[in-house]
């Protein structure tokens, strides 16, 4: 029986080397919460321990300093109560990783931070463009399949490329003719009974390109059914992306990376977590997303998930109207069926929430109502490597 894939925590690094900055490396074992900020989901070398207990990041922080308030529960905090804490880089390399490239996991690598460098150098895991059909393909794969690979448009080409090619030359040679008949019509080389008969072969060639002509369309035809056929029979999935629905509501995406990370962090000692989105700009408002993990009793069954938006300072905050007053959906949405969604209404009143942010800060946020983790898990809602999708109308 084959066997999974050992399990990996994915976090984006910051602020470590010019190497792995901002590079997404994949651990053997989850690092602790306070080395996490709670707001991009980033791994930093450098964090900031609130007295609540959240964690963020110098950068994020810098976002909620001004007005001293935790912007998950509110609670307002002093400078001289903060716990920066520094994670050196001779520390991180110790530790375990493996080599992910295009979603795969390198099976060729399982070692320290410190050596992953090198062997990136010499990785073939990565996927390369065929330059025959142009598909992506495994770099250890690559030879097998250019000896296998037929270029896609070579085949469609030859189905209608004969008749079309004869019509032409039958062209080519009428042209010529053409050309002597205009010769003798101008030169009156010959009588008029050469003349008639020179246009009746040259009617008759006419007629010969007319149905090789139509023969090729009737194939190319054919051809463009038999595909279109074959495509129909294909039912793609539709992906988590959706259409507005209606005019005037408005629609976006959301990825919460680490879901999975976020669910193993829970413990009897701390009992939630939160995973925010990058920032979002729609119908004119700058928000994030924040994804809410609650554990209520023991293993999958007693953890639950909600959602909060969190206004932002943005832009386009001079040309939309306060206080906030549009309607707000959270759809986790199912990347194969649509009729599976989950919707969570988001009610926005509280006057923190809604009114207009200040400069650099976020607002508070408003929770939607809580769905079971293992109907999420179960339910094949987690796609893309531990990414939830949600949206907001």
């Amino acid at each position: 029986m084959a066997q999974n894939p050992a399990a990996v925590w994915e976090y984006t690094l910051t602020g470590f080397s010019d190497f792995l900055d901002q590079r997404r490396i994949a651990f053997t074992e989850p690092m602790p919460a306070s080395r996490v900020c709670g707001i991009c989901g980033r791994l930093p070398s450098a964090t900031v321990v609130l007295p609540c207990g959240d964690v963020f990041c110098e950068l994020c922080l810098d976002e909620v300093c001004d007005e001293a308030k935790c912007p998950f529960d509110v609670r307002v905090f002093s400078e001289r109560q903060l716990v920066r804490l520094r994670f050196e880089l001779s520390e991180l390399e110790q530790r375990r990783v493996v080599c992910i490239q295009a979603g795969r996991q390198c099976a060729a690598f399982d070692g320290q931070l410190s050596e992953l460098r090198d062997h990136m150098r010499r990785c073939r895991s990565m996927d390369v463009k065929c330059v025959k059909c142009n598909r992506p393909v495994a770099h250890d794969m690559v030879l097998d399949h250019y000896k296998q690979c037929i270029d896609g448009n070579a085949w469609r080409v030859s189905v209608y490329d004969l008749p079309v090619q004869r019509a032409v030359e039958e062209i080519l040679v009428m042209k010529e003719d053409l050309e002597s008949l205009r010769e003798q019509a101008l030169g009156k080389l010959d009588d008029d009974d050469d003349l008639v008969n020179t246009a009746n072969v040259l009617i008759e060639r006419v007629a010969s390109l007319d149905h090789s002509l139509s023969l090729a369309q009737e194939k190319a035809s054919a051809f463009h059914r038999e595909s279109a056929s074959l495509d129909s029979s294909k039912s793609p999935a539709p992906g988590p992306y959706r259409p507005a629905s209606n005019l005037g509501v408005f629609i976006t995406t959301c990825e919460f990376n680490s879901v999975y990370s976020a669910r193993n962090l829970l413990t009897q000692a701390k009992k939630e977590h939160k995973v925010v989105s990058e920032p979002h700009i729609l119908s004119g408002y700058t928000f994030r997303l924040g994804a809410n993990f609650l554990l209520s009793g023991e293993g999958n069954d007693g953890v639950s998930v909600s959602f909060s938006m969190y206004l932002k300072s943005g832009d386009w905050d001079d040309y939309v109207e306060w206080p906030f007053s549009k309607k707000v959906t959270v759809i986790i949405a199912h990347p194969r069926d649509v009729t599976k969604d989950v919707r969570l209404p988001l009610r926005v009143h509280d006057s923190d929430v809604v009114r207009k942010p200040r400069p650099n800060n976020y607002n508070s946020g408003h929770k939607t109502g809580r769905k079971s983790w293992e109907d999420i898990e179960l339910g094949g809602y987690i796609i893309k490597k531990h990414s939830v999708c949600a949206r907001r109308i």
